[in-house]
């Protein structure tokens, strides 16, 4: 666990990073030109809530509802939720996970966005999941 202080006025207990092996960015070569070279690889932290992170995988899994969430690999979930948080902000996502468990109200929904926090716990068990969802 790290104990993060020095941008907060409280110090904030943060769980361990989940590791990746994904690479965004330069890393295909079909993006580079023969100039190109990639000059670094930059890791990025971004200290996320049960609700961001089921937003950012709600946002990822946008035209592939015939996958059944449930049997996505817990690899794969990681990789939807890193790849919205490439082409999304961070803010963004708070703002977006601030009011996401909301869908749970829209019964044309409840079952999608049920399977997404399933998804989410089972991906990242180390968040505490909430009570009734």
């Amino acid at each position: 666990m790290t104990t993060l202080s020095y941008t907060e006025t409280r110090p904030v207990v943060l769980p361990s990073a989940v590791p990746t092996d994904y690479v965004f960015g330069a890393s295909d070569t079909n993006d580079l030109v023969d100039s190109d070279e990639v000059h670094a690889v930059v890791t990025l932290k971004v200290a996320m809530t049960r609700d961001m992170l089921a937003a950012a995988f709600d946002l990822a899994m946008r035209g592939a509802y015939d996958e059944n969430i449930d049997e996505l690999p817990v690899e794969e979930i990681r990789h939807r939720v890193e790849l919205s948080l490439h082409m999304e902000s961070p803010w963004e996502l708070l703002r977006d996970g601030r009011t996401f468990d909301e869908l749970l109200e829209d019964e044309s929904i409840v079952d999608l966005v049920r399977a997404e926090y399933r998804a989410i716990d089972r991906a990242y068990p180390h968040m505490t999941p909430k009570e009734n969802h």
